[in-house]
């Protein structure tokens, strides 16, 4: 049977649709399946100043491109005016101060690694609060007491100033000419959840004006504080003969020194929270 030309030509116009279409296609593919190329390595060098030194020191073990671009000497040099300015400082100054064999990457290496050294042996902080504490100083001679209750919150203290905590006894009666004055302080946490005596009773007399140490505190060591050599400081003061106010410290026997507020705060949590 004869075929239709009409008919023939209209199915080869198809089929050469379709082989367009299949081309085009299988372009579109190619393109969504193709990889974009790297960049060239010379564009890392831009990033290089842009990183810490860890950092470098790790794309610098990457390939032998990576260790040319990121152990560049102009690169590490510019490290230490920003990150360890006293080493930058001393090694301007003079030109002596680093050897010629001592390369920047070596330099901040080791800058580095003694701040890493000095951040571990940092004491960690204190996992109380004074807001967590009460204290009560109690003051005693015959018929003669105060109880002096302290609020933690309502002390006032920066990290780095030395703890004490002042008790008012100035309308208990106590004068300088009395000889068995019983002192004790205790700390309670939360809601008397917890108490520690920190120091006892301890019977001393009044008429040398002058302060004591108490004997050695109860003695802690672990990971969070280091509670051996302290000792309790009680510095008593008068208004003329009577005893006006009675301040309370911690101080080690080292060098008899009052510990800062973290440093109370870690000894004492040791006996209330631990």
């Amino acid at each position: 049977m004869k075929q239709n030309p009409l008919k023939r030509k209209r199915n080869d116009e198809i089929n050469e649709e379709t082989l367009v279409l299949m081309t085009m296609h299988k372009e579109d593919d190619e393109h969504e399946h193709t990889k974009p190329s790297p960049p060239s390595w010379e564009i890392l060098c831009l990033v290089g100043p842009y990183m810490d030194p860890e950092s470098l020191a790790v794309a610098s073990c990457v390939s032998a491109t990576w260790s040319k671009c990121f152990s560049s000497e102009d690169l590490w040099k510019l490290l230490p005016a920003t990150r360890h300015s006293i080493f930058y400082k001393a090694i301007t100054k003079e030109e002596t101060t680093k050897p010629a064999w001592l390369s920047y990457k070596r330099l901040i290496s080791e800058a580095e690694s003694a701040a890493k050294r000095r951040r571990n042996n940092q004491p960690a902080e204190p996992k109380i609060s004074l807001s967590d504490l009460v204290f009560i100083v109690h003051v005693s001679a015959g018929s003669k007491e105060a109880v002096v209750v302290k609020q933690g919150k309502d002390l006032m203290f920066g990290s780095y100033e030395r703890f004490q905590i002042e008790a008012d006894v100035s309308d208990s009666g106590f004068t300088a000419d009395m000889k068995d004055v019983s002192m004790s302080w205790n700390v309670v946490l939360r809601n008397y959840e917890r108490m520690f005596l920190i120091s006892e009773s301890v019977k001393k007399s009044l008429d040398s004006k002058i302060g004591w140490f108490t004997d050695e505190l109860p003695a802690t060591k672990n990971r969070y504080c280091d509670g051996s050599n302290l000792v309790g400081e009680v510095k008593p003061s008068f208004n003329e003969e009577v005893l006006d106010k009675v301040v309370f410290a911690i101080a080690d026997s080292r060098n008899w020194k009052s510990l800062f507020v973290d440093d109370v705060l870690r000894y004492l949590q040791c006996f209330l929270i631990e």
